[in-house]
């Protein structure tokens, strides 16, 4: 047979194998299944011994076995079911008692899909609406008794598990949204108005007939508040009051109103980068700093935030915003102007450690040489330095430098003295033929070559790593100071006709 011959054989009987392994995994798992369906049987217990049939048909469809005794203990699974059902009534543990017959049903349907039919299905089913009608009746009664006592909360919670059980039951959805304009009625009396309108939203997310009259309730509300913030200076907070009032309602806001908060909300910011020129700091890394703190400043920044990349020294060409002030009070503060200022960038090599290496290489069929070797692997610390400044114009350059200082480390790897080498010559049936070994001692203008290029290649590694980390940590600083914004607290009152 050839050598080709040969292979298909092998991939045939392999295959044949796997398969044949496959059959018999499978026919174990039918077998032990029915046979622990048997045990359960024997034992009493119906549901769990369906539950292993149900296991064989799910594998075997056509199984005729498995089909018959499903059969026969089908109705005893499901009054093992009621009667456990019943004991949890008696027990007044209702939710309990319901989930044993929601397994009588699961057990009915999966049986239903392979022609195994119950004759106590009705039973199940009135059973069940019994015991729901019992818990829904005494879900209602917690629920008024709280929401009576202003416990909104437990009423809506109740409510909702009422919702769970028998979705659309008499008036509940109407109850659940009557709790929420109540909750917001309590939110408005005690000066809580945004919470209050995030009540009256829910109310109108509770499914069924939507009230328009609690939408523009609570969409009058949002509108309110976004003008109250927008005079204190929290033009960010107005934004999105005014955003989520002509969300709910449209319209409903006063014209212009929304652009004027957005307009007033915007921070114009620009950013410049220097080092020192002492720092060490080359221009293609000053480069790579500068692109990768715009970026990060960018992709963590609000929508509201603008950055300029300018020359230093440069005037800034963006206008003044309001922000609160500490007695509430709008204060104008920008343009900002914010600098990044690297001082040192240090690179130190800690002494190198070698080890002992052996590498091997075949040549042809007959012959394999085997080398020794020094590897030597140096660890390079590294710190990058410098300062992080935000200059406020309207604060007459009023600024506070920060300083930004990260570490970071890598290892450089590269071969240095060959030990030996030694090239074997393999006689037939793979026995040793001639050998010849050869030593060499000392260093090698080769292996100080690898040493310099592993050394600058972890150098430019671990230089960028220090950029990007200190990109990270600059950027989040000033972050902090250029696109936050004080919150103010809600009025405990608005003015007249805003509410």
């Amino acid at each position: 047979m050839t050598e080709r011959g040969m292979t298909i054989l092998v991939f045939c009987i392999l295959a044949l194998s796997s398969s044949g392994c496959a059959s018999q995994s499978g026919n174990d798992f039918v077998s032990d299944s029915l046979r622990r369906g048997t045990q359960l049987e024997q034992q009493g217990q119906y549901f769990r011994a369906a539950e292993a049939y149900l296991l064989v048909l799910g594998s075997q469809p056509r199984n005729q076995k498995a089909r018959a005794n499903l059969s026969r203990i089908i109705d005893q699974a499901i009054t093992e079911k009621l009667d456990f059902a019943a004991a949890l009534e008696t027990e007044r543990r209702l939710d309990e008692a319901i989930a044993e017959i929601e397994a009588a049903r699961r057990l009915l349907q999966r049986s239903a899909s392979f022609d195994v039919e119950s004759g106590q299905a009705s039973l199940v089913e009135s059973r069940r609406s019994l015991l729901v009608n019992s818990r829904v009746q005494t879900l209602l009664m917690a629920a008024e008794r709280a929401r009576e006592d202003g416990m909104w909360s437990a009423a809506l919670a109740n409510l909702q598990a009422v919702e769970t059980l028998s979705p659309g039951y008499g008036e509940t959805r109407e109850k659940m949204r009557e709790v929420w304009v109540e909750w917001a009625d309590a939110n408005e009396r005690e000066g809580h108005l945004r919470a209050a309108a995030m009540r009256l939203e829910e109310a109108t997310r509770v499914p069924g007939e939507r009230s328009s009259a609690i939408s523009t309730r609570a969409a009058v509300i949002r509108s309110a508040l976004g003008m109250s913030n927008l005079r204190n200076g929290a033009c960010r907070a107005a934004v999105a009051e005014l955003r989520a009032a002509e969300l709910i309602v449209p319209g409903s806001t006063e014209p212009g109103a929304l652009q004027q908060a957005t307009a007033c909300a915007r921070t114009c910011v620009q950013l410049s980068i220097t080092a020192d020129p002492g720092s060490g700091l080359g221009d293609n890394l000053r480069g790579l700093l500068s692109v990768e703190v715009g970026r990060r400043i960018t992709n963590n920044a609000s929508e509201f935030l603008f950055l300029q990349d300018v020359e230093a020294g440069r005037q800034p060409s963006c206008g003044t915003r309001l922000v609160p002030g500490v007695d509430g009070k709008p204060v104008t503060v920008g343009p900002h102007s914010i600098s990044v200022r690297i001082t040192s960038i240090s690179i130190v090599r800690q002494p190198a450690r070698s080890t002992t290496r052996q590498s091997r290489s075949l040549h042809g069929v007959h012959a394999e040489t085997v080398v020794n070797y020094q590897e030597y692997t140096e660890a390079v610390l590294g710190s990058l330095s410098g300062w992080v400044t935000v200059l406020d114009h309207q604060s007459r350059g009023a600024s506070v430098p920060r300083p930004v200082r990260v570490t970071d480390q890598t290892l450089s790897r590269w071969q240095g003295n060959i030990i030996s080498t030694s090239t074997g010559q393999l006689g037939p049936a793979g026995r040793p033929g001639s050998i010849s070994t050869g030593v060499v001692i000392g260093g090698s203008r080769q292996g100080q070559v690898a040493a310099d290029e592993a050394r600058n290649q972890a150098r430019a590694q671990l230089s960028e790593r220090l950029v990007q980390s200190f990109a990270t940590e600059a950027a989040l600083q000033l972050l902090s100071v250029v696109d936050g914004e004080p919150t103010v607290p809600d009025p405990t009152e608005l003015p007249d006709g805003e509410k």
